[in-house]
């Protein structure tokens, strides 16, 4: 497929090990009803043959156009390097192992424009090994500007990029950081910055825009080793410590939502030590009477006992386990 007419959206996809499910998700983006977009794909050094399928979808539609890179750097910096690439004045993100319905891009785009909007947040579904969708509502929270939806980010709304439109200008920003075979949280960083120094516009659409698929092999679902879990830390502290130094409007939500992160991290077994004395705020914020203080006294208790208790820990993740089965979640 060509069009002679500019692209108005650019679809960024970055592209590492996805060979047996890069298809599904190039064809959910061929196959979607505005037509003209442009299709950047990220090779990021992939060992596998998604370059050679990448390829041969480029042979059959002229909108596609690869950036073979020659290191891998990962995903923010393959994400970057789309974003440099783009001609189009508008920014979708979409990972290389998930998909997204035919009318996405149309339906955000509409919004956009009528809107004036920087950003445009549609809804996510997980999808599980069995097929079954579970949504994850975020379009009721996201807007209407930068600040509303960081407050909702902060209170566990999905901190994905994907699922969502960006004015490309606002992700040009020289200050939005970009980090090298950054393995956690890249979405997470990039938005907090993003949300507190471009103030942007947001709109939303109650639309479903992305189906996220959950991928037991990938680098957010398998046990982490004590280094990974220090990288995971380094990446929430780093949100943590951005968010702080720009302004004290977000304390609160800001102690929050760490405490419930270590709280989680220490519930399913990892080393309490490293997360207990990992920097100054961690060692604060798993105090008793902080934790009393910033969430709940039985929020405090259940993360004490998680804490000193095995078997305690034990019956948490069992439970957790069987309700995000019951979810559909696993």
């Amino acid at each position: 497929m060509s069009s002679t007419q500019p692209p108005k959206v650019s679809i960024l996809v970055p592209i590492y090990n996805v060979e047996k499910l890069l298809p599904r998700c190039l064809d959910s983006i061929i196959g979607q009803t505005m037509t003209n977009i442009e299709i950047i794909l990220v090779n990021d050094a992939s060992p596998d043959d998604s370059l050679k399928i990448a390829q041969e979808y480029a042979t059959r539609d002229s909108r596609i156009r690869i950036i073979d890179k020659p290191v891998n750097e990962g995903l923010m910096m393959a994400r970057r390097s789309g974003i440099n690439a783009a001609r189009a004045e508008w920014v979708f993100f979409l990972d290389s192992d998930d998909y997204i319905p035919l009318n996405t891009i149309e339906r955000l785009y509409n919004v956009a424009t009528s809107a004036n909007a920087d950003i445009v947040v549609g809804n996510m579904y997980l999808e599980n090994h069995a097929g079954r969708h579970v949504l994850r509502p975020r379009a009721h929270v996201a807007g209407p500007d930068g600040d509303a939806y960081l407050r909702a980010i902060l209170s566990w709304t999905t901190c994905s990029l994907c699922g969502a439109l960006f004015r490309r200008s606002i992700l040009l920003a020289p200050s939005l950081p970009a980090f090298k075979n950054q393995l956690y949280s890249e979405d997470r960083i990039l938005l907090t910055a993003l949300l507190t120094t471009a103030k942007p516009r947001v709109a939303t659409a109650d639309v479903d825009s992305y189906y996220y698929c959950l991928n037991q092999e990938s680098a957010t679902h398998i046990r982490l080793s004590d280094e990974r879990l220090c990288a995971q830390l380094k990446a929430l502290t780093y949100c943590y410590d951005f968010l702080q130094s720009q302004t004290s409007d977000y304390t609160k939500l800001n102690d929050n939502y760490l405490l419930r992160y270590l709280s989680l991290y220490i519930e399913k077994g990892y080393s309490r030590e490293i997360i207990r004395n990992f920097n100054d705020n961690t060692r604060r914020l798993l105090q008793f009477g902080v934790m009393k203080e910033t969430t709940s006294t039985r929020f405090a208790t259940h993360t004490w006992l998680a804490m000193h208790s095995a078997l305690y820990r034990l019956t948490c993740t069992t439970a957790r386990q069987i309700i995000r089965k019951i979810q559909g979640k696993d």
